[in-house]
């Protein structure tokens, strides 16, 4: 599932569960910070691609 939108800075691939969809900057904080929203495991700013236009 990878939905974009204007908003959004990058997409988010979790090495965990696989689970990848876009984030923008203060989302893209909030997973550092607390880990991926699905599986709840650690991540890194690794896990973050720029999205393409």
């Amino acid at each position: 599932m990878s939905a974009t939108s204007p908003t959004d800075d990058y997409e988010f691939t979790c090495s965990q569960c696989g689970e990848r969809f876009a984030v923008n900057d203060g989302m893209r904080a909030a997973v550092l910070e607390r880990g991926c929203p699905i599986c709840g495991s650690p991540t890194s700013t690794e896990a973050f691609a720029p999205c393409s236009a």
